[in-house]
């Protein structure tokens, strides 16, 4: 008997093995963690699009945008009429930008004239070389409103390329004389190759030539090259005294 107690005394207590959790205990049943994971997401992605958001707002109060160059590749590729369309449609984004940025007085004076000049000589555009330097002419008021410490104008064969990227010297002959123009990536890899690069025309006797052949007093836009032969006076001041002269 004291066997069999004895097995009782052991069997009262079986081997101790750890406790499976069951199925229930492996799954959180809160709803909670279920709406964190399928809104957490969005909510990450609508703070980072808010962030964005306020920051692109941000760069174009403090920095206005230069022309996109989806606009310039629009307009090389519209007829005069689409063209002066949307040159119309630039000076009225100008206007805006120096009513509304918060530049220093004289900026938004320099940016305010070009808007001014650009109108005019939207009004009185005979051609396609009229409407490219109303582009011209809106480049520099926007740039007027930029923090650049050194903005460079159009490019000097083709101001519908769009803002130039550097300095380089030019002539138009071998025996030519030498000038320090701004140019587009395109231009300046086109002369690399001694290749001519894609260049405005404007009409002389009838003719197709490159607008700087056209002698520098029968055009305003030779004389300047859109802003690449100025060193000493804005294009927009330029352009203004022969909009006064001419009147």
């Amino acid at each position: 008997m004291a066997d069999r107690q004895n097995d009782r005394d052991h069997g009262s207590s079986p081997p101790h093995s750890p406790v499976l959790p069951s199925a229930a205990t492996t799954t959180d049943p809160s709803p909670l963690r279920f709406l964190f994971l399928a809104v957490g997401p969005l909510l990450l992605v609508a703070a980072v699009g808010l962030l964005l958001r306020r920051r692109s707002r941000l760069r174009d109060f403090v920095q206005p945008l230069a022309i996109p160059r989806a606009v310039f590749a629009a307009a090389r590729r519209a007829d005069e009429a689409g063209l002066r369309e949307r040159a119309a449609e630039e000076v009225v984004r100008l206007a805006g930008h120096a009513q509304n940025a918060r530049a220093a007085p004289t900026a938004a004076e320099r940016a305010r004239v070009a808007c001014a000049t650009a109108e005019a000589v939207l009004q009185r555009a005979c051609g396609v070389p009229d409407l490219a330097g109303v582009f011209a002419l809106l480049h520099e008021g926007r740039t007027a409103l930029d923090r650049s410490k050194a903005p460079l104008p159009l490019c000097f064969f083709h101001p519908l390329h769009g803002p130039a990227v550097r300095h380089i010297p030019w002539r138009r002959s071998e025996d030519g004389e030498r000038f320090q123009i701004s140019a587009c990536a395109t231009c300046i890899r086109a002369l690399r190759a001694h290749r001519e690069p894609d260049t405005l025309t404007d009409q002389q006797d009838g003719h197709p030539v490159p607008y700087f052949d056209v002698p520098p007093e029968h055009s305003v836009w030779s004389a300047t090259g859109y802003g690449s032969l100025l060193t000493d006076t804005s294009l927009a001041a330029h352009v203004q005294r022969e909009l006064d002269h001419s009147r």
